[in-house]
């Protein structure tokens, strides 16, 4: 029973939260105290989300290794914030300075490993049928002519 209310509530805590992979890590030179929630901020107005600081937190994943940059956790106030984000993210691929950067909603693990799962499945139905387009949508896949 608690294992369930804990995943219930961790569940609905992720709603309020994105990750953003390929975004730089400060580097030694810079000595600014909100780095990552300036870049954070910078990101989301290329992407051409309205937010200000203090409406989100950020903070790294993982350990640091200077030849990687580790995935930075955005933590927002509003859930419909982070659901506008990951709307809007597909702006930033046009974007010079942050078209590498791409952005995913916070998942669990096990959350992770069927998402995986139903994107190799994604890849083979594409490559049976190149002339269909096919997405995930709802954690299922879809095809349209």
């Amino acid at each position: 029973m608690k294992k369930a209310v804990k995943s219930a509530i961790n569940e609905s805590d992720r709603e309020f939260n994105v990750i953003m992979f390929n975004v730089e890590e400060q580097n030694d030179d810079d000595t600014s105290e909100n780095y990552d929630t300036d870049t954070a901020l910078d990101i989301m107005d290329s992407a051409g989300v309205s937010t200000v600081e203090g409406e989100f937190t950020t903070e790294r994943i993982g350990t640091l290794d200077k030849n990687k940059n580790r995935p930075l956790k955005v933590k927002f106030d509003f859930k419909s914030t982070a659901f506008d984000l990951l709307a809007k993210s597909k702006n930033l691929k046009d974007d010079e300075q942050y078209g590498s950067v791409f952005i995913v909603p916070d998942r669990s693990r096990e959350e992770r490993i069927e998402h995986r799962k139903l994107v190799e499945q994604l890849k083979l139905i594409r490559t049976q049928n190149p002339n269909k387009r096919c997405y995930i949508w709802n954690k299922a896949i879809h095809t349209e002519d």
